[in-house]
């Protein structure tokens, strides 16, 4: 009677393994996988000007790019792989790793440190053992173009490059940061700001 019952526990057990893997498998293989494969499509040889006066800058983006306003008040500029990358997420499909991202945003000016100091705060920073803290920001290269004046600041993992500057009329400074889980190099920013003007 013992061995029966023992016979039938382990039954019961393998076919409630064998039912829960089914499961698993038949959940995982409805999920649609969301990947990019870093072949981007070539941007358009038209671009579209967006007016963005909340920033007081109009962008120049390829035709084939999109915004998309983020709920930290920043538009992100996305590439066509990118958005449909997003698009595969919000449908319900799974993904194991980021994206090249580019956002505008504003952020007050700290009147505590001048503006190339504030830039090299935008990469982040370390905490050291005593608790103080000490910038991310592995260098620091002054821009002017456009009427578009400040720093950008290049971070120690090489995963981010930002702009933290002024732009005419504007009340508070303009961030570009372009940003990846990837190699990121300052001609990413110095490109996206040239297509940046001052709203007259």
């Amino acid at each position: 009677m013992q061995n029966t019952i023992k016979v039938c526990s382990r039954q019961l057990f393998s076919a409630f393994v064998v039912t829960t893997i089914a499961l698993l498998a038949a959940s995982t293989s409805a999920q649609q996988m969301c990947v990019t494969d870093g072949d981007y499509e070539p941007p358009s040889e038209t671009d579209q000007i967006i007016d963005l006066p909340e920033f007081h800058i109009s962008l120049s983006i390829p035709e084939n790019y999109r915004l998309r306003d983020r709920d930290d008040g920043s538009v992100e500029i996305l590439h066509p792989d990118d958005y449909e990358w997003l698009q595969c997420l919000s449908n319900g499909g799974v993904g194991g790793h980021g994206y090249y991202s580019e956002r505008i945003r504003q952020i007050a000016a700290d009147p505590s440190m001048s503006l190339r100091e504030q830039a090299s705060w935008t990469a982040g920073y370390n905490i050291n053992s005593d608790g103080s803290h000490t910038p991310f920001a592995a260098e620091v290269f002054p821009y002017q173009a456009n009427g578009v004046e400040g720093y950008i600041a290049t971070s120690i993992s090489g995963y981010g490059v930002t702009f933290l500057g002024t732009v005419p009329g504007a009340d508070q400074l303009l961030e570009v940061t372009a940003s990846c889980d990837c190699e990121v190099d300052i001609e990413a920013v110095a490109n996206l700001l040239l297509k940046i003007r001052p709203l007259e």
